[in-house]
């Protein structure tokens, strides 16, 4: 079994310890646990790229520019990070929070890498195509990781003090949206706060250390295990998504809710004590982190897109009185050079 670390700070800063905390204790539960770690901001990303993968019915194919023949190409680690995270049996993040969320290195390369390019409701999808009979998939190959458990972890380091926690609101919330596509697990999830300068998490007796530890064991214990089998062990509040987890809601009509985070749909009661909390509906089709709920917003994107292309045609010169429409832009020093692969 395999973990892979992602760090998304500062090198040698809080998240990196953290990060190593959980990953050595880990491994020490189990010598054959083995470790790895991607320190997210220095990964090299192609700039205005093509998309990572041509599959149009993952992504409709992007061709807004100009192909410009050079024999200079960026650097590109896209593929390399992508094969390291299917890889994996287990995934732990670890991040600052910068205005309320984690570093946007990390929606970024989520960006570049996973989203559709890694939603695994596809390769179920084709999967039961292809066991229904269906003769227009039959030759098409599932990828087994697809397919693999795995399980998550995710460590937020705030600079704030616990007394503000509106401070780092959608940090896990992000974290959450970054690896329901490869419909992982979700073990434990901490918010750490009050570490604002680098090794601070150093200097408080052993507690930020000590809660990275009890994460990296709690990932440990449920590697292997098939999704509906894995525990969530970390901490909930009363009323909390049972499917991520966290207590974040939008108010809908009458007294229905949805989680922010995952879409799962509730409706707000009244409990014995007086205080107001969701009850939430059981085996969602509506939450992205049931297969289910994934299923079915692949096939609203599908069907949607069936619908426009015949519209497209119609639409050409339109679109091209767009393309041409200019206005001036700020010139800036990278983009002077020619390099192939780049919008």
């Amino acid at each position: 079994m395999h973990i892979l670390g992602l760090c998304n700070g500062s090198i040698n800063g809080n998240s990196e310890i953290l990060l190593k905390a959980a990953l050595k204790a880990a491994t020490a539960t189990d010598s054959s646990i083995s470790v790895s770690w991607i320190h997210v901001p220095s990964v090299v990303l192609p700039r205005q790229h093509l998309p990572f993968r041509d599959d149009p019915s993952m992504v409709p194919y992007r061709d807004d520019g100009k192909k410009q023949a050079s024999s200079k190409r960026e650097p590109d680690d896209r593929e390399a990070v992508f094969k390291a995270i299917m890889d994996a049996d287990a995934i732990i993040i670890a991040s600052p929070v910068y205005s309320h969320q984690p570093a946007g290195t990390l929606k970024a390369l989520v960006d570049a890498i996973l989203g559709p390019y890694a939603d695994v409701s596809m390769a179920y999808d084709l999967k039961r195509r292809q066991e229904n009979g269906d003769e227009s998939v039959k030759d098409l190959k599932v990828d087994p990781r697809d397919f693999k458990p795995r399980v998550a972890g995710f460590i937020a380091i705030a600079g704030s003090n616990p007394t503000f926690p509106e401070q780092w609101t959608m940090a896990l919330p992000t974290m959450q949206t970054c690896i329901y596509p490869i419909h992982s697990r979700v073990v434990d999830q901490v918010v750490l706060a009050g570490y604002a300068s680098p090794g601070a998490v150093l200097a408080d007796s052993g507690t930020a250390l000590g809660r990275a530890e009890l994460l990296g064991r709690r990932i440990a214990s449920q590697l292997g295990k098939p999704y509906d089998e894995a525990q969530y062990l970390g901490p909930e509040e009363s009323g909390s998504c049972p499917y991520c987890h966290l207590l974040k809601i939008e108010f809908r009509e009458g007294n229905n809710v949805v989680c922010i985070v995952c879409g799962a749909n509730g409706i707000l009661e009244l409990g014995p004590e007086g205080n107001i909390r969701p009850k939430w509906e059981e085996d969602s089709t509506a939450s992205c982190l049931t297969l289910k709920g994934k299923l079915q917003h692949r096939y609203d994107i599908r069907d949607k897109i069936s619908l426009e292309q015949p519209k497209l045609a119609s639409i050409s010169s339109a679109f091209a009185k767009w393309k041409s429409l200019e206005f001036p832009r700020v010139t800036l020093p990278s983009f002077q050079e020619n390099i192939t692969g780049r919008l």
